[in-house]
């Protein structure tokens, strides 16, 4: 692996409306560390080769490859590989983008450090590889380099982030049991009280948890589950529309049809007729 960083100032509109790739690169050896830096920009690093350290608000952690960084504009950080050196690989990012991506579950603020499976891992490679693609978009420059910068930027984060245990706060996401506890209740005509009493916690709790976890309150991501199970059964079952109501635990079918017509823009018979995957003669159980 050759040695190489290319910074970008890439067209506004990425900035204000996307995803902007400011730079990128990729180093290996005995790179010199960095000590309280704040950053005004998001920024990813993957450690593919050895090990150091890596320090966030007054805590020092092991970082031991393959792993990978999140870093947040604003925050003061350090980080670099011990006497052995280290290979890493990097990105800086901004825009709007950036905060939706967070807020899919891309990365998580209170995972900053995640360290992947092991150096065998096949998304490694693939990661890897983007960087190449990513260096030739950033060395063609233009209009279309950095939206071809910016695309790959995109596909890089998605792949560095759906996996991985975080060594930060803890090895699990502490929000993770209250979203299984949820989906797997969210087709019951459980109110949150209910919901909140089966998984043992404060309906207060469960509330922070779920918002801080998705973005959302836990009703609307009561609410999001349904719908995304109605959608489900309208195309791939032949099941009444009142039957797909009470599956989804809305006992009044006319109610059920004028929700699922606010969420989704679709009446359950014009989404069932647009997206329907069965024959027409075809039914469901």
């Amino acid at each position: 692996m050759d040695d190489w960083s290319i910074y970008r100032q890439p067209a506004p509109v990425l900035r204000d409306f996307g995803l902007a790739c400011l730079g990128a690169g990729e180093q290996s050896g005995r790179l010199p560390s960095f000590a309280d830096r704040t950053l005004s920009s998001h920024a990813m690093v993957l450690v593919s080769e050895g090990s150091g350290t890596f320090t966030i608000g007054g805590r020092s952690y092991t970082v031991s490859a393959p792993a990978i960084i999140w870093l947040y504009p604003g925050v003061s950080h350090g980080y670099g590989p011990d006497s052995g050196g280290w290979k890493e690989h990097w990105i800086l990012f901004t825009g709007p983008m950036a905060r939706a991506l967070e807020e899919l579950g891309c990365f998580h603020r209170e995972r900053t450090l995640a360290h992947l499976e092991g150096p065998s891992e096949p998304r490694l490679a693939g990661i890897l590889g983007l960087f190449s693609d990513l260096r030739e978009a950033l060395t063609a420059g233009g209009s279309r380099g950095d939206l071809q910068a910016s695309v790959i930027s995109q596909r890089v984060i998605l792949e560095a982030g759906t996996r991985g245990d975080s060594d930060v706060d803890a090895h699990r996401d502490p929000h993770e049991r209250f979203l299984v506890g949820i989906r797997d209740t969210a087709h019951l005509p459980l109110n949150l009280s209910e919901i909140a009493a089966s998984l043992k916690v404060s309906v207060p709790h469960l509330r922070r948890s779920v918002q801080a976890a998705t973005g959302v309150g836990p009703k609307e991501f009561i609410l999001q589950l349904r719908m995304s199970r109605a959608q489900s059964l309208l195309a791939d079952t032949a099941l009444p529309i009142q039957r797909i109501a009470t599956l989804t635990s809305y006992d009044d079918p006319a109610y059920f049809s004028r929700l699922f017509t606010k969420k989704t823009g679709y009446s359950p018979s014009q989404f069932r007729q647009e997206h329907r995957r069965l024959a027409p003669d075809e039914g469901g159980t």
